[in-house]
């Protein structure tokens, strides 16, 4: 028997692949401005900490809050109109959801991005997978990798931290499960590289998501 009784998920860059939508939509606001824009590859290194870091992140240096708030603003909107176009799950991932699913293997997921289009994204592109608990950036929560979403999730599934397995591709899920007490897979078709989930101690390594169930079960 798994010593892994459920298993928290991150979002962008582990289950989906949001790059292009959100590269798309930021690019769309720097425009506006006459801003220089961003290649998709150098945006994924400024994923994963919520919109509004994203935007300060992607804008030059000495702009003005004012008009990092405005520009907030502008990419919701932006945002909006994309989020569903070139989004999709990595390939192997609808597969080993339900077949966690089938196992019995309470799955979640917690992620940085706005609630609402967590959620969203979740029934949209997985209509058939069971999610015991959903959790994005939403008030009263402190955003990763801070571990407060990851331990209510636990506590929801009935389970001790160290029998909850937290998967993620940034140094920020790293982090996050290590201040949960929670062991750590770091997925390899993400917005990261190798390095940097060693770097911060990752658990486990995979490169497909096979691998997710091999150690799981």
């Amino acid at each position: 028997m798994s010593r892994y009784k459920g298993i928290i998920f991150d979002l962008d860059g582990t289950l989906l692949d949001t790059l292009s939508d959100i590269a798309n939509s930021v690019n769309e606001v720097l425009a506006s401005y006459g801003y220089p824009t961003h290649t998709k590859e150098e945006y994924r290194t400024k994923i994963g900490k919520g919109f509004r870091n994203l935007i300060e992140q992607s804008m030059p240096e000495d702009t003005e809050p004012v008009i990092i708030e405005e520009g907030l603003g502008k990419f919701i909107k932006a945002y909006h109109e994309n989020y569903k176009k070139e989004t999709k799950p990595y390939g192997g991932i609808v597969s080993l959801l339900k077949a966690l699913n089938n196992k019995g293997i309470p799955i979640a997921v917690n992620s940085n991005k706005r609630n609402d289009y967590t959620n969203n994204l979740l029934r949209y592109l997985f209509p058939d997978i069971v999610f015991s608990a959903i959790y994005g950036e939403r008030s009263g929560f402190a955003k990763k990798p801070d571990p407060q979403a990851a331990l209510e999730i636990a506590k929801q599934m009935q389970l001790d931290p160290k029998e909850v397995l937290y998967i993620g591709d940034s140094k920020t899920d790293m982090i996050t499960a290590q201040n949960a007490g929670m062991d750590s897979i770091g997925v390899l078709w993400g917005f990261r590289d190798e390095a940097e989930l060693r770097h911060h101690n990752a658990t486990y390594i995979v490169k497909q998501p096979q691998g997710i169930y091999n150690i799981v079960f």
